[in-house]
C-alpha cells in the first residue's frame, strides 16, 4: 500500500518549467477569454440581426397585399447566409478547416451584417 504523503505525480514527472511559470492554461489554447468573449459578442451581435430583419420581412411581406413575397424572399436570402455562416463554423470546430481561418469567419459574419441592414433599408424605403 502506498503511503498517503506521496504525491500523486512524481518529481520526475514534472518539469522544472511548469513549475516556475505561472502561465495560465484555457480550455480552448488558442484564444484567451476576451479574444472568446469578444467571438461571443460578434456571433450575438449576427444572430439579433439576423433574427431582427427575418422578422421584419416577414411582418412587411404580410403588410404588404401586391409582391409581398419579395419581402420574404429577402429574409430568406439572409437566413441562408446565415446558414452557411453556421456551417461554416462547424467545420473549424471539428478541425476542418485549421484556426487560423478564423478570420474569414469574420469576413462572413461581416456580410451577414452588411446583408441584414441593406435589407432592412429596402423593406422600408
Amino acid at each position: 500500500m502506498s503511503d498517503e504523503r506521496e504525491p500523486i505525480v512524481p518529481r520526475s514527472a514534472e518539469s522544472p518549467s511548469a513549475a516556475s511559470s505561472s502561465a495560465v492554461l484555457y480550455h480552448d489554447s488558442s484564444q484567451s477569454p476576451q479574444s472568446r468573449t469578444c467571438q461571443l459578442l460578434f456571433v450575438g451581435l449576427v444572430v439579433v440581426m439576423v433574427l431582427v430583419t427575418l422578422v421584419l420581412s416577414i411582418w412587411r411581406g404580410i403588410e404588404v397585399t401586391e409582391s409581398g413575397f419579395m419581402y420574404f424572399m429577402l429574409g430568406l436570402n439572409l437566413l441562408g447566409f446565415a446558414i452557411l455562416e453556421i456551417i461554416m463554423i462547424m467545420f473549424v470546430r471539428r478541425g476542418d478547416l485549421p484556426k487560423g481561418k478564423t478570420w474569414f469567419l469574420y469576413f462572413v459574419g461581416g456580410a451577414v451584417i452588411l446583408e441584414s441592414i441593406f435589407t432592412d433599408v429596402a423593406l422600408f424605403r
